[in-house]
Parts: C-alpha cells; sequence; structure tokens
C-alpha cells in the first residue's frame, strides 16, 4: 500500500515537473518565470519520503529531462532538483529561512561550477575568453559606427572600457557566487506561498532589515584591506582570489549598511519609501553605505538604535 502511494505520487510530481520543464525550455518569458518553480516537485517529495527515494525519483527526472530537452534539460535538472532535494531535507529538520537560503546558495554554487567545469572540458569552450572576445567586437563595432558617422572617438573612455573587460574576467569566481544569491533568494521566495496552500510548513525568510552579518566578516574585510598593500602579479591566482574576496566583502558590506538604513527607518517609524529611494541610489551613495555596514558590524548600532528607540 505504502508502495502504492509512493509511486502514485512520485509519477504525478515527475508529470508535474516535466511540465513545467516544457513550459521552461519552449516558452521564453513565461518560461523563466516557471523555472524557478521546478524545485517544488523535489522538496514536495523530499518533505514525504526519505533522501534514498528522493535520488531515485532524480534519476528518473534526470533520465526524462534528457528526453523531452536534451542538454538544457538535463542541466536544469541538475541545478534545480538537487536544490529542491536540499530544501526538502532542510525543511523537514525544521531549519531557519536563512539556513534554507545559505543551503540552496551551495547547492546553486555547486550546480553552477559543475557547469561550468563540463563546458569546459567537454565542450572545449573558454567562458572568460568567449566574454572577453565578444565584449571587445562590441567595442570596436561601436567605434567603427562612430567613425563611420564622423563621431569623436574617446579614447580614453575605449581604454577604460577594455580595462574593466579584462577587469570582468577574473570576476567570475564572485558572479557565480551572486548568481547563486539571487537564484537561492527568489527560489525560497517563489516556493513559499505554493508550500503554504499545500501545508507543508516552512520558516519565513527574516525581514530585511534584520540581516545581520556574523562579526567576524569585518576582521575577514580588514584582513583583505591590508593585503591590498601587498603587490600582486596581474592574473596570478593571488591577484584573482584577492580581487573576488574584495568584491564580495564589500558587497557584504553594502548589505550590512542597507540593512541598518532599514533598520533604522522601522523603529523610528519613517516612512517605507524613504529607504527604498536610498536603496535606488545606492550606486551614488556606496561609500557612505559600506561605511555604515563597517560601523554597524563594529559598534553594533542597532542595539543603541533599539535603547534610544
Amino acid at each position: 500500500m505504502k508502495n502504492t502511494k509512493l509511486l502514485t505520487e512520485g509519477s504525478m510530481l515527475l508529470a508535474v515537473y516535466s511540465v513545467l520543464l516544457l513550459l521552461a525550455l519552449y516558452i521564453p518569458l513565461l518560461g523563466t518565470v516557471l523555472s524557478f518553480l521546478l524545485p517544488i516537485p523535489f522538496i514536495l517529495f523530499t518533505v514525504k519520503y526519505k533522501i534514498k527515494q528522493s535520488m531515485l525519483f532524480i534519476l528518473i527526472a534526470f533520465l526524462l529531462s534528457g528526453l523531452l530537452g536534451s542538454v538544457m534539460g538535463i542541466i536544469l535538472t541538475i541545478m534545480f532538483g538537487f536544490t529542491g532535494v536540499l530544501l526538502g531535507e532542510m525543511i523537514n529538520r525544521g531549519k531557519s529561512g536563512i539556513e534554507l537560503f545559505l543551503g540552496a546558495s551551495l547547492s546553486y554554487l555547486f550546480s553552477i561550477v559543475l557547469m561550468y567545469i563540463t563546458v569546459m572540458l567537454v565542450l572545449q569552450v573558454n567562458i572568460t575568453e568567449l566574454i572577453k572576445e565578444s565584449s571587445q567586437e562590441s567595442i570596436a563595432m561601436v567605434e567603427s559606427i562612430m567613425r563611420a558617422t564622423g563621431g569623436e572617438v574617446n579614447t580614453q573612455v575605449y581604454k577604460e572600457l577594455e580595462e574593466s573587460i579584462e577587469l570582468t574576467s577574473y570576476m567570475l569566481p564572485s558572479m557565480f557566487v551572486f548568481l547563486a544569491m539571487g537564484l537561492s533568494f527568489i527560489t525560497v521566495k517563489a516556493v513559499k506561498p505554493i508550500l503554504i496552500r499545500l501545508q507543508v510548513k516552512m520558516n519565513p525568510f527574516p525581514p530585511f532589515r534584520e540581516i545581520h552579518l556574523p562579526k567576524s566578516i569585518l576582521w575577514y574585510y580588514l584582513l583583505i584591506l591590508l593585503i591590498s598593500f601587498v603587490e600582486m602579479e596581474k592574473g596570478s591566482f593571488g591577484y584573482t582570489a584577492f580581487l573576488n574576496f574584495f568584491f564580495i566583502l564589500q558587497l557584504l558590506m553594502v548589505i550590512q549598511g542597507l540593512s541598518l538604513i532599514y533598520f533604522y527607518c522601522h523603529q523610528k517609524k519613517i516612512p517605507k519609501f524613504v529607504p527604498v529611494v536610498l536603496t535606488v541610489l545606492t550606486p551614488f551613495l556606496l561609500y557612505i553605505i559600506r561605511i555604515l555596514g563597517i560601523i554597524d558590524l563594529g559598534f553594533q548600532l542597532r542595539n543603541r538604535i533599539s535603547e534610544k528607540k
């Protein structure tokens, strides 16, 4: 009886996944939105059954995706399937919203890196060089159009653009990290209302104002600042690692600073549009917001704000 129920529910969820996968693959705009729902069948199956059975569920989904969507279908199944199983197991264990986010981020990051390595080794495609060449071709095309139309070519601007392209090629690991975090955030937010309707208990993601990074992040940031005074060979492993850690830590400080602003506005009952406007203006207030994040981590500003309320 139990095996019959498992097979019936598993077949239904596989059918749902197959439909979602087909829509994600073949309907451009709607498919992009629906792709974030792909983990749901895996989450629901894992919530009800054990990991061992979930692995069999992924294997069947993997074979189905190969038939339905070839290589792209397999890629999506690897990415969203393993993330769904992981989230399902974490929901079973009553993990917090932040833990679900971090777990999904690591799963997505693993999938992205795995796909990158596969493309590099199997298809013999160097993604870094491909991005660099495409960007350089775009710049050259714009430059030739400007020359043909009699426009003035600013060599300094083009030089800076080329330097930015070269820098971007070193920042691929950071891009992978933030892509994984973005996918994780959207997935956790997207599946929450659906799981509630299906009566699956899932701990909520905390409000942005309550996000507080570990204080140890500040020490890593200070360490990276000290390392920045050490001369490194451009293009070396150390140089690439430093750039990526520096970029990630700076962005984390900005997140901490923005979270503090939202916390302050909430405590002082300042209209909600104020922190939203400040968030939009972040590129222009980057330095100030980053400083606020550093001070908040170092001196626990939120505790002082709460005491003065």
